[in-house]
């Protein structure tokens, strides 16, 4: 019996373990939860959505000199060569780690998440196209990933870099 419960404890920490070392992402936020908040948004009528259940933790606006956005991070420090007058919004944050993953919640707008582990945008991308998501042509080459699914009033777009990954929820 006593040998039964070591195992089946091991065999529970293994995963927790593997996480702790970085090799997988340690944050899945569903992409079916981001649209459904922005498609409330859009409507008005939502209460504050607490990213704090996926483990994020509340970023204090007063840093930044916003009130206009809510800022949520996993394992993300302030970007030291940010320029707030040359960058975008995004790169406010660095990564600490490949679970490292960021949102701005635009109260009015969009909703960004700033992460910098390709494995998820193949889990974001994965959600989109389960979800009925389709990748839009775009008239001319660029960095942004147009994602739209008709009937649908949430447009995704995805700006790749070479070391960032930002996915934009927007009506």
């Amino acid at each position: 019996m006593k040998r039964t419960v070591l195992s089946l404890f091991i065999l529970l920490l293994i995963p927790l373990c593997s996480l702790a070392q970085g090799n997988l992402p340690l944050l899945q936020v569903p992409i079916l939860d981001l649209l459904q908040y922005q498609v409330q948004k859009g409507k008005r009528t939502i209460a504050p959505f607490l990213f704090s259940k996926y483990g994020f933790r509340r970023i204090p606006t007063e840093l930044v000199n916003d009130d206009a956005r809510q800022l949520w991070g996993w394992h993300v420090g302030p970007n030291g060569e940010f320029n707030q007058e040359k960058q975008p919004f995004y790169r406010l944050f660095a990564k600490k780690d490949n679970s490292s993953i960021a949102i701005i919640d635009d109260r009015g707008g969009a909703l960004q998440v700033v992460f910098w582990n390709k494995e998820y945008y193949h889990v974001f991308i994965s959600g989109l196209q389960l979800h009925g998501y389709r990748l839009q042509p775009m008239k001319h080459t660029s960095n942004i990933l147009r994602f739209q699914r008709e009937g649908s009033s949430v447009i995704v777009d995805v700006t790749v870099w070479s070391d960032i990954y930002v996915l934009e929820l927007h009506n």
